[in-house]
Order: C-alpha cells, then structure tokens, then sequence
C-alpha cells in the first residue's frame, strides 16, 4: 500500500517576513511582506541571520547576468532554522532542530510565484526547498565568517576538489587568478592543504592582502574572470594544468564548513573581508557600496 504524503505545513509569521524583490535591471528594489509559508514535506524555513552581496548579485543588478525577475537575490548567507516541513535532514543524514544554525547550498535562482517569495537571502527569511544541501556550523564562529561561505568559500572547496584529483597539493606550485574574495579563499585554503601559491590577481584589494592570506604576489596581472588555478611541479618537471571552478556540490558545502571551523584557519583575516553590516532597508546603498570595490563582501543584518 502507498505511504500517504504528509500534509503540507501552514507557518503563520508575526511580524511578518520581509524581503527585497529585484525587479529587473535599471529598476528599484521593491519591499513585500510575507505573512505566512506553506512548508511541503522536505521543505525548511530559516531566519537570516546575516546574509552578503557576492559578484554574481551585483552581475545581475547590473544587466550583465541573466535572471528571472522579480526575485530576491543573495545567495550567501547564514541563518536558523525556523521551521520545518515534516523531518529535514542535514548533509550529515542527521535530522534538523529547530533554532539551528546552519548554511545551505546556493540554488538556482528563481521567480517569485505565489507561496514562493522568499526564495534569496535578502529577506529576513528563506524558504528551503527539498533536497537543499543543509550543513550544521556550530554557534562558536561569528556570521560575518559564515555568510560568504555557501559561495566563495563552497565555489573554492570545489576548486580544490577538482585540482586533488589531478595532483598532490604538496608537489605543486599553484598560481591563482581572478577578482574579489575568491584568490584569497583559495590561497588560505591551498596553504593549509601544503601548496604554495602564488597570486597573479590584477584586483588590488585582492594584490595587499595576498601575503596575510598565505600567498605571495607575482608580477603577472591577469585580469581574466572568474576563478583560475594553474598548477605546476616544485621542480617544474610537468606542464601547467589549469583548472576552474565547477558548480558546488553539498559535498564542497561540507568542506567549505569544516575549513572555516578548523583551528588553523583563525590565523587568516577572513572578518576584515567583510563590511558592517547594513539593515535590510538599506540594500541600495549596500550594492552601491559593494559596487564601489571598498569592501570584497557588503554585509546585510535583516533584523537590524
């Protein structure tokens, strides 16, 4: 006899959920409220916390980046469990408490339709649908570390996953190229697998902090997009392979946290990568600032 599917969860919020629709390029971001979710079996419901603006949302503010409007960007954020539809399991195969503090894998982005309106992170809440990679990240670590880590720090795990399938970190030379935080997360994270690396960045936010994140500097200035990890021998016996970042898998996700949570990460400035944060209201002037390349992550605090 079939299991009978479990009856769809009716969460009532007060106040009401809020969140920043974008409307499509050269258009003001709109406010709604969102009174209430209907949860299906698998679905999850968490409480940003602190959410920041990646490359990819300020790609889309602009034009230069595809996307379904309206929606509500912000792929990178951290927050709490705030209910559940039925059991939810972590990454881990263990099931989901409520009040939890946790990640999740960035989805693909996605329309606002009716019962679906929270689908980014800037809003005060995100509606999870089934099967959303979830992974646990303690209570010890602040979230302005967190946030970033569903993007930068996730798109970098995968990076190295992808290099470590080709060579030993240890034997290599590892030259990296791109913008932003990824050079940097990718520095300190190949550091602390044995690499030595280089930093071929033209960015020079990315350039004066390349030695605190445990690279050194080359001449070399490329400006190439997104992330680049040429690899060669320490004796230069083999020819350079370059390989670039594939799409995060809940795998990366994993790694992504447990990096970020191991002792030996503190020595790296990941907190001084990120602004003060701004109120949700606030989120033009957080883009613009994002947009003025001052900070390589703008933070938005939903319940400030």
């Amino acid at each position: 006899m079939a299991m009978a599917t479990p009856a769809p969860t009716d969460v009532l919020l007060r106040p009401a959920a809020i969140a920043r629709a974008w409307m499509g390029p050269g258009r003001p971001q709109e406010t709604i409220a969102v009174p209430g979710v209907v949860l299906a079996a698998g679905e999850a419901l968490l409480r940003v916390d602190l959410a920041t603006i990646a490359e990819d949302d300020l790609a889309v503010t602009d034009g230069d980046e595809d996307c379904p409007a309206p929606t509500v960007l912000g792929r990178e954020f951290v927050g709490r469990v705030a209910a559940l539809g039925g059991r939810v399991v972590a990454a881990d195969g263990i099931a989901l408490e409520l009040g939890e503090r946790v990640v999740c894998a960035p989805r693909p982005r996605e329309r606002i339709a009716a019962h679906r309106e929270l689908v980014g992170g800037f809003a005060t809440h995100v509606h999870l649908p089934a099967g959303t990679p979830i992974v646990r990240v303690g209570e010890v670590l602040p979230a302005c570390i967190l946030a970033p880590v569903p993007g930068v720090v996730a798109r970098v795990a995968g990076l190295l996953r992808e290099v470590e399938q080709l060579v030993d970190l240890e034997d290599v030379l590892l030259t990296v190229s791109g913008a932003g935080a990824d050079p940097l997360v990718l520095a300190a994270m190949a550091t602390e697998r044995g690499a030595a690396v280089s930093i071929a960045s033209a960015d020079p936010r990315v350039r004066s902090r390349a030695h605190r994140f445990g690279a050194a500097v080359t001449a070399e200035r490329s400006t190439v997009r997104g992330l680049r990890a040429t690899m060669r021998h320490r004796d230069g016996s083999r020819a350079a392979l370059t390989v670039a970042a594939p799409d995060c898998a809940a795998v990366d996700l994993a790694t992504a946290v447990a990096f970020m949570r191991s002792p030996g990460t503190r020595r790296y400035p990941f907190a001084d990568l990120v602004s003060t944060p701004l109120p949700l209201d606030r989120l033009d002037e957080a883009i613009g600032l994002a947009r003025s390349g001052t900070f390589l992550r703008v933070a938005i605090a939903p319940g400030a």
